[in-house]
């Protein structure tokens, strides 16, 4: 009986947002915002201490507009680094309330965030990703398989889906799609684009026919170009301009915050696939153009749980993004948190005269991490979105690739998998014809292909942890991802 009102509280959440407004949501959702921070400045030491340093009385904070004016912006820095976790937290949850700890990938560098969440949240967590796994795939009225492959420690309570939580094992999880898919009606893969690549790759090796199951893919972890989504959908057999076919989108998350804090939807790949195809579209949308940056990921999100921001933005209205999570429950609530990323908010109005369908939520179009960005003008994107340009070059590589500084220039240096045929010498010249050529020629870039067992890669590349593109040491960069070769790397240069 629970079960029935369940499903019957989802599908009414789901007609509602459906046909929203997203001004009124944000309106509405602005209502949740200063009792979040009033929680917050009441019960956290360490955000009393912040704001007591930034000169904020609590008691003047009475509008949106002296919230965003006043309260400093948070970062990992300024507070997992300088407070411990006991100051973090709320004074009105005790230990014995919390259920789980989920880090932050510690991409950065320095040292990790956390996400801590308790049991009363803990218990409606399934409810919420059911209500956003319906809106995406139609789960209540299919029955749906969830192959998770994210690394070990995030998982996907669920009341609506079979989930199988296989991590990093790509021959676990194509035998659960061989021998389990028959048993649904659909299946759902989610993971980071590197391991699905090589999942991907994989399920070819051995001769697995995706085309028999009805596929979608969620992807997290990174940004990935339109090429990219094209590789994966020739291989799960996905038209990604069919609206009744399988949908790949991205979901973006921060772990402190939260896992799935932004999205894609239908519409928002339609979007994002119509800048590819007319650059003037993009340059119209978001001012910038596409030889210097690929088209960014568009995303929607949830005005009535998160409060988003674009801080110093630029002539175009790109800035920082600052995330506010309007949890009443959060044990440690992040006012104000600085992500990394850069991201602008989208003009509805230009987008409905372009005919598209427009979603129910807000659009922001993300543009990638700040430290992604090249001194000469260009990103890091440009150079996956080449990679994988050419389906039977992509194919022999593993996806691996970064750009390292050197003192004439720049190195693109690539990895080949068992599969490569193509010499290396072939697999540049295919990659270089990929490239803009005016910003290859301002890097002074040369192209490397290096073997499967190559250090530059093997020290690097594990999928547990998120992948280094860039690797320029006048910038701060450690050569290395992998954190014990980075230690090694310091230690070396300290003596």
């Amino acid at each position: 009986m629970q079960a029935f009102f369940t499903g019957i509280e989802r599908r009414l959440i789901k007609a509602r947002l459906a046909s929203a407004d997203p001004a009124a949501l944000i309106r509405k959702g602005q209502k949740w915002l200063l009792p979040a921070f009033r929680r917050a400045a009441r019960s956290s030491p360490a955000y009393r201490t912040l704001l007591a340093e930034a000169g904020v009385n609590p008691a003047e904070i009475r509008t949106v507009e002296d919230f965003v004016s006043r309260c400093p912006v948070l970062d990992k820095a300024n507070t997992f680094r300088r407070f411990p976790l006991a100051e973090l937290i709320c004074e009105d949850i005790r230990p014995q309330a919390l259920a789980s700890i989920l880090t932050s990938s510690g991409h950065g560098g320095n040292g990790f965030a956390f996400g801590l969440s308790t049991w009363e949240q803990q218990s409606g967590a399934a409810r919420l990703i059911d209500i956003g796994l319906d809106m995406a795939f139609d789960v209540g009225n299919r029955r749906t398989l969830l192959i998770n492959c994210l690394p070990m420690g995030v998982t996907f309570p669920s009341n609506l889906v079979c989930v199988a939580n296989v991590s990093v094992r790509e021959d676990m999880a194509c035998a659960i799609v061989d021998k389990a898919g028959p048993l649904f009606e659909q299946i759902v893969l989610c993971g980071d684009p590197l391991f699905l690549k090589k999942l991907c790759d994989y399920s070819q090796d051995i001769g697995l026919d995706w085309k028999r199951f009805r596929v979608h893919v969620i992807l997290g972890e990174e940004t990935f170009p339109e090429t990219f989504r094209d590789y994966l959908a020739g291989v799960l057999g996905i038209d990604p301009d069919d609206p009744e076919s399988g949908l790949i989108g991205s979901s973006m998350g921060v772990g402190e915050l939260g896992l799935n804090l932004f999205n894609e939807t239908r519409e928002t790949v339609a979007l994002r696939r119509a800048c590819c195809r007319d650059p003037g579209l993009s340059r119209k949308l978001t001012g910038v153009d596409r030889a210097v940056s690929p088209a960014p990921t568009f995303m929607v999100f949830n005005p009535l749980r998160t409060f988003v921001e674009v801080v110093k933005p630029d002539a175009h209205g790109i800035g920082e993004l600052v995330v506010t999570v309007m949890d009443g429950q959060a044990p440690i609530p992040l006012m104000r948190y600085a992500t990394g990323d850069r991201m602008q908010f989208i003009d509805r109005a230009v987008v409905e005269s372009t005919g598209l369908a427009l979603p129910p939520f807000p659009i922001v179009a993300l543009h990638g991490r700040d430290k992604d960005r090249l001194p000469e003008g260009g990103h890091v994107d440009l150079f996956k979105e080449a990679l994988y340009r050419d389906p039977a070059i992509a194919r022999s590589l593993t996806g691996a690739h970064f750009l390292q500084r050197v003192e004439e220039g720049w190195v693109w240096k690539v990895q080949q998998n068992a599969f490569g045929e193509a010499s290396p010498s072939e697999t540049s010249d295919r990659l270089s014809a990929c490239l803009p050529t005016t910003l290859a020629e301002k890097m002074r870039l040369r192209i490397e292909v290096a073997g499967r067992d190559a250090k530059d890669f093997s020290n690097s590349l594990d999928y547990e942890r998120k992948f280094l593109y860039l690797r320029d040491p006048a910038r701060g960069v450690d050569f290395f991802y992998n954190q014990k070769t980075a230690l090694c790397e310091k230690e070396k240069n300290t003596q």
